[in-house]
């Protein structure tokens, strides 16, 4: 059964009556794209986030799984690891996603290779998260999709609009393909974002959107991985609610999850409580 857990109630209180009192014109929303605004579970069976589906379809030859679940084995652990430092994580991450752009472009990756993950419902969004959408449009609230990805920006855009969401108070960041005439990927533009640098001192690079934020100092973050909570780092804020989805593993990771977040949602829930937020808000 579902929960929605705070962890500390009166302090989320408090905090929630500062947004109140500043306004929505004072918020921003800064959000992961895998398995935060989309479900790893469909039907009882997981789903796969945007490269995994990639491999798992064989869209891009057999030799592509094969050498990616290479990568993922060899980098992974790095990830997961509580003994390396953030920098030596950083710097592992950065390799391994060259390397899989690499791959990507060895392998012939094709506009038309994203379409068919679209197409073929390979995710899915929580549901509310369209509501969730329309509700920001409504009232101008910029929505920032920081995304590690490794199909980069252009294969969130291709599901925003197939779903008639891709509003124009959403700005994404993800890594950024460089294609040919014939659509197929050909390079790549710096910075590569990856799990940890995916966070709001990556603005910089982006200063268009920076424009768009850096006055709305009371944020809202919706994530999922439990290392992800560095992500507000080198953002000047003044508010801050921090709502995590912890869709698998919930006896192992709550307890872990709990010291980190205001509010954890636990067992791939829906949108629900977090429209309740921004609504009374």
């Amino acid at each position: 059964m579902q929960k929605i857990i705070y962890l500390n109630e009166k302090k989320f209180s408090e905090t929630l009556e500062n947004f109140k009192q500043q306004g929505l014109e004072k918020v921003h929303i800064l959000v992961d794209f895998d398995k935060t605004l989309t479900k790893l579970f469909v039907n009882w069976k997981k789903r796969h986030s945007l490269i995994h589906s990639l491999e798992a379809k064989w869209y891009l030859w057999e030799k592509f799984s094969k050498k990616y679940k290479k990568y993922f084995e060899e980098y992974y652990p790095f990830e997961i690891s509580l003994d390396l430092s953030l920098e030596e994580k950083k710097q592992k991450m950065d390799e391994w996603w060259r390397k899989v752009n690499k791959l990507l472009i060895e392998n012939k990756l094709n506009k038309n290779d994203l379409q068919k993950i679209i197409n073929e419902e390979q995710i899915e969004f929580r549901d509310w998260v369209k509501e969730f959408f329309k509700f920001l449009h409504k009232n101008n609230i910029p929505l920032v999709i920081i995304s590690a990805n490794g199909l980069g920006s252009e294969a969130i855009k291709m599901y925003l609009e197939k779903n008639k969401v891709f509003y124009d108070n959403i700005y994404i960041i993800s890594n950024e393909f460089i294609w040919d005439k014939n659509g197929y990927f050909i390079d790549y533009k710096e910075p590569v974002i990856h799990v940890f640098n995916k966070d709001e001192t990556v603005l910089k690079e982006f200063p268009d959107i920076f424009e768009k934020i850096k006055n709305r100092k009371n944020v809202i973050l919706l994530w999922d991985s439990l290392w992800d909570p560095h992500m507000i780092e080198g953002f000047n804020y003044e508010n801050l609610i921090k709502i995590w989805f912890l869709n698998d593993k919930v006896d192992e990771l709550l307890e872990e999850y709990k010291k980190r977040y205001d509010i954890v949602i636990t067992w791939d829930w829906d949108f629900g409580v977090v429209n309740e937020i921004v609504g009374e808000i």
